[in-house]
């Protein structure tokens, strides 16, 4: 049996890098702040190379996670290529 090992493409970047809110729109700072009143928290932000950041937070009381779009709207995040809808 071979295992197979995966690198982490963060390499020594954090999961939520300081200063985080500059690499934010206004809309998804405020879905944000808006959901940690719920609980939630804020999980990490993708940033791939010439690409918009990929801002996730996590609801702790039900294990479910979010994606956070430009425009502050919510869709369920289980990966970036999966098929995914807005609410």
């Amino acid at each position: 049996m071979v295992a197979e090992v995966f690198k982490d493409k963060r390499g020594r970047q954090p999961e939520v890098p300081f200063g985080y809110e500059s690499l934010l729109t206004d809309a998804q700072r405020h879905a944000i702040d808006s959901s940690r009143n719920f609980g939630w928290s804020l999980h990490f932000i993708r940033r791939p190379l010439f690409q918009d950041p990929t801002v996730v937070m996590c609801d702790a009381n039900h294990g479910k996670c979010w994606q956070v779009l430009e425009d502050g709207k919510l869709i369920p995040f289980n990966d970036l290529r999966g098929s995914q809808k807005p609410l």
